[in-house]
């Protein structure tokens, strides 16, 4: 598990994070705003002062890191074997959306206008494509997957449930990344956004759930 915090994408991701974050604090006035949050209409509504928001994503970095150093010493070595395809591609993927979120708010802060909402929508859909194609391959596990009773206790509902999770989480992800780069940030991007991220894994539970109910 702590491996993959080392992987070639997780240590470029972590390269850039830093980086972003010293050009931060050198570049950026030690008075200055960041802003930390955006509304659905793409507009920045929460803002922190300029060493309280940088100091955000790195810590959530370190908190995603220490939990996977807990995980890899208590788990059982047959959980993490289970789901390792999983891990192999979320735990890096959501260090490069932390960096690139911390890129743009230094951006941001110098001066140049980028839209957040677009940058967080068309990640988390390249990130849904890339955890959609290793769904499939992995095992019944308590650690990470659509994790129900039935998923749990039925390899072959699991399979059928993370086959189908998978295709729908790729789909999801290509729609809305392509939305991401077409739409104009607003209601309807941050609505497209959540839907592509909840809808594939309820329609996914549903199926597993007809599933069990009909064997």
């Amino acid at each position: 598990m702590t491996s993959l915090l080392r992987s070639p994408i997780a240590l470029v991701s972590g390269g850039i994070l830093l980086s972003a974050t010293l050009v931060g604090y050198l570049a950026i006035p030690a008075e200055a705003s960041l802003p930390i949050h955006w509304g659905v209409d793409g507009t920045a509504d929460a803002f922190w002062p300029r060493d309280r928001a940088l100091a955000l994503a790195p810590v959530a970095v370190a908190v995603l890191a220490a939990l996977s150093l807990a995980v890899a010493r208590f788990a059982p070595q047959a959980e993490l074997q289970a789901g390792r395809h999983i891990a192999q591609v979320t735990l890096p993927g959501i260090l490069a959306l932390f960096a690139a979120i911390q890129a743009v708010i230094v951006l941001i802060g110098l001066g140049i206008d980028l839209p957040m909402t677009r940058v967080i929508a068309f990640s988390l859909g390249l990130l849904s494509i890339v955890v959609g194609n290793v769904l499939p391959k992995s095992q019944p596990n308590g650690l990470a997957g659509i994790r129900l009773p039935w998923t749990l206790s039925d390899a072959a509902n699991w399979r059928a449930t993370h086959r189908l999770a998978g295709l729908l989480m790729v789909c999801a992800g290509i729609t809305l990344a392509l939305l991401a780069l077409a739409m104009s940030t607003g209601p309807a991007l941050a609505a497209a956004t959540i839907a592509a991220m909840l809808l594939p894994v309820a329609i996914a539970t549903l199926y597993s759930y007809r599933l069990t109910r009909r064997n």
